[in-house]
């Protein structure tokens, strides 16, 4: 009996500290999405409006070591930072490129938004291979 409370007490935890994330329904709102997610070290959140592959899951990985790696003064400069600047590029009706400054360093960055399975994914080797 205790066994089967302790278990059900365990389900009950779990299922209370899953995230339920709404799809993209635009290729900006993956990418700001995703880009917030990472400048906030919500890695999960940032994985969920992610494109899946190998290549991605990698990238987002070191990302998120790099991030633990930052004191907390340049985790709050980062997420106060704000994206500036934003260009749009549509290469197809399923692929776009957003281009954006953030405000802290004004370095250019970009990343590639696509349709995919009814829903707008970032494929994050973009931001570090332009040539796919």
């Amino acid at each position: 009996m205790k066994i089967k409370l302790i278990f059900i007490l365990f389900i009950a935890l779990c299922s209370c500290n899953t995230q339920n994330y709404t799809p993209a329904t635009s290729a900006i709102e993956a990418a700001s999405v995703f880009v917030d997610a990472c400048k906030l070290g919500e890695f999960k959140k940032a994985n969920f409006y992610m494109l899946q592959d190998a290549a991605n899951e990698k990238l987002l990985h070191d990302t998120q070591k790099k991030y633990h790696q930052y004191n907390l003064e340049e985790k709050r400069q980062l997420a106060d930072a704000s994206l500036q600047n934003i260009t749009i590029e549509n290469i197809t009706t399923t692929e776009v490129i957003i281009y954006y400054n953030n405000s802290t360093d004004k370095e250019r960055r970009k990343v590639k938004a696509v349709f995919k399975d009814n829903q707008w994914l970032v494929d994050f080797k973009f931001s570090f291979n332009p040539n796919l």
